[in-house]
């Protein structure tokens, strides 16, 4: 009489086998988990920052001012500067300035001692902390005190945007309506001359800035902070004088 396997033996390997692919996913999970979970602890934070916003007309330029209000310092270098401005014809220009920006010129010409000045704005204003923002193509000498020229700062001026950093209490500016006009992307740039523009772009490109100012036309300003994805600041205003 042959003796009878008890209902329980054929069940064994695939309970085994069930309870081998169970561990295995968990194990799997839990790893993709933790990896994932690195990921988001290492991601920087973007800085919190209070940034006022003001515009007018300062010695004739029309000028767009932020202030650092308070909270982290910010580093330019980290960031990006996106703008929408709409036209009096409805036209919307986005404008995106970067650290390595080409620099925009003041609208005159002879701005300082018959040379054209550069900027990267926004820029920082205070010149007993910074100096002077604005820089001609080379050294010059106006009432005693000398100007570095562009030539002189291969790394660029440290009150630049891309190269400053803005703590609490600094104001940056654009400054001059040719500055202001290439910021809100009234001029068109080109990345591989530092130095865009002639005098009938700027001429053209302030123009249609100071129409927009006189028709209060909308500018959309977005801060950009690139390692994070985050926008430390994302304010609409109103062009005003």
């Amino acid at each position: 009489m042959r003796k009878g396997r008890t209902p329980t033996d054929d069940a064994v390997s695939p309970v085994v086998g069930v309870m081998l692919m169970l561990v295995v996913t968990i194990i799997i999970a839990a790893v993709v988990s933790g990896f994932a979970g690195g990921l988001v602890s290492t991601q920087e934070k973007a800085p919190q920052a209070s940034i006022a916003i003001s515009t007018g007309y300062v010695d004739g330029n029309f000028d767009i001012k932020f202030e650092h209000m308070g909270g982290d310092p910010i580093r330019t270098k980290d960031c990006q500067f996106i703008t929408f401005l709409t036209l009096p014809n409805g036209t919307v220009i986005r404008h995106v300035q970067t650290p390595t920006s080409p620099l925009a010129r003041s609208e005159s010409a002879s701005q300082i001692a018959g040379n054209p000045s550069y900027s990267r704005g926004p820029h920082l204003t205070d010149p007993q902390k910074y100096a002077y923002p604005c820089n001609p193509p080379s050294n010059v000498t106006v009432n005693g005190w000398q100007i570095l020229g562009v030539d002189a700062l291969p790394e660029g001026n440290y009150a630049w945007f891309g190269n400053a950093v803005w703590l609490p209490g600094d104001v940056a500016r654009t400054y001059n309506n040719g500055f202001t006009a290439n910021f809100v992307g009234l001029i068109p740039t080109d990345a591989n001359n530092p130095y865009p523009g002639t005098d009938e772009v700027y001429s053209a490109g302030v123009a249609t800035l100071k129409e927009c100012v006189q028709k209060n036309c909308k500018l959309e300003i977005k801060l950009l902070h690139v390692p994070s994805g985050k926008y430390i600041l994302d304010k609409t205003i109103t062009l005003q004088g």
